[in-house]
């Protein structure tokens, strides 16, 4: 039992120790040319200051006053949504998925299998670190400009700044939850593009559920969403240029890798032959229970 820990111990660290290394190494490719203008996260956080600040200047004071007549019993629903925004579930799911993925037993793995539970682990790894750097990120951005927030609108108005404050009061822009949001929504709908007009709203609706709860100004929710997104998709272009998980088409645009596709092949290559062995379990259960045992024929 002591040697069979080793040997799964020393195995789990030369995994982590080789996907680290493979993280870091020189990129295998370079950037395309021809990336789409909404897939290059610089151009993605310029985009999204200058629309921040449009709406600072513009919106943010009318819809901070709104916030506060917001009504009392759909607040409840509103918190509900925003608690989303916190990261927990998916870090928490993406987490454990990505360590049951290294403590499988790989050298008992058909080839095939063992790929696609590598692909598993790293489809998790991405997420998991594009939900927690965003947020990292977008923590030490907010603290640092130090944006009073919206419930403090009566005594120090809608544009007080107290830099470097480090206190929850003076945290506002961007928006930690939409950026966990944005990074959440754009990480799961680059690894599962079919999905993507279930994410892109429902990271959307987290960022307005911080307006309607009071948290934050239209403009803190739509800056947060930028870091958040400009931040997955500089992660998803590093792991492409390592050839992990993500690929460029003809065109620039990101997209699953080849070996990706055979992950879904697996799955249900597993299941045909899980379905298979039970009906073959049934027909030897049938059989059996169709001829009397000697006990029962000896008996007068």
């Amino acid at each position: 039992m002591k040697e069979t820990l080793i040997g799964t111990a020393n195995t789990c660290r030369a995994r982590l120790v080789s996907g680290v290394r493979r993280f870091f190494e020189t990129p295998a490719l370079a950037p395309p040319a021809n990336r789409p203008l909404l897939e290059r996260p610089i151009a993605i956080i310029v985009i999204f200051l200058i629309l921040s600040l449009l709406v600072m200047k513009t919106a943010d004071y009318p819809l901070g006053v709104w916030m506060k007549s917001f009504p009392e019993q759909l607040r409840g629903t509103a918190k509900w949504i925003s608690s989303f925004g916190t990261g927990l579930l998916v870090l928490s799911f993406s987490g454990v998925l990505l360590i049951l993925a290294v403590l499988i037993p790989a050298h008992k793995l058909r080839k095939s299998v063992r790929a696609g539970a590598e692909l598993v682990a790293t489809a998790a790894a991405f997420i998991f670190l594009s939900v927690a750097g965003g947020g990292i990120v977008d923590s030490l951005l907010k603290n640092i400009i130090g944006r009073a927030r919206p419930e403090l609108l009566e005594t120090n108005g809608a544009f007080y700044f107290r830099p470097f404050a480090f206190h929850a009061d003076f945290a506002s822009f961007p928006s930690g939850h939409s950026a966990t949001a944005g990074a959440m929504a754009m990480s799961l709908a680059l690894v599962f593009p079919r999905l993507r007009p279930f994410f892109i709203p429902a990271g959307v609706l987290i960022c307005l559920s911080r307006q309607w709860v009071g948290a934050h100004w239209a403009s803190d929710t739509l800056m947060g969403w930028g870091v958040g997104v400009a931040f997955t998709l500089s992660l998803a272009h590093t792991f492409a240029r390592r050839r992990l998980l993500f690929a460029y088409r003809a065109d620039g645009h990101l997209c699953p890798g080849e070996h990706y596709k055979k992950v879904p092949m697996i799955l249900r290559a597993l299941l045909r032959r899980r379905l298979a062995g039970s009906k073959k379990a049934g027909k030897a259960c049938a059989l059996k229970s169709s001829h009397p045992s000697s006990a029962l024929e000896t008996q007068p």
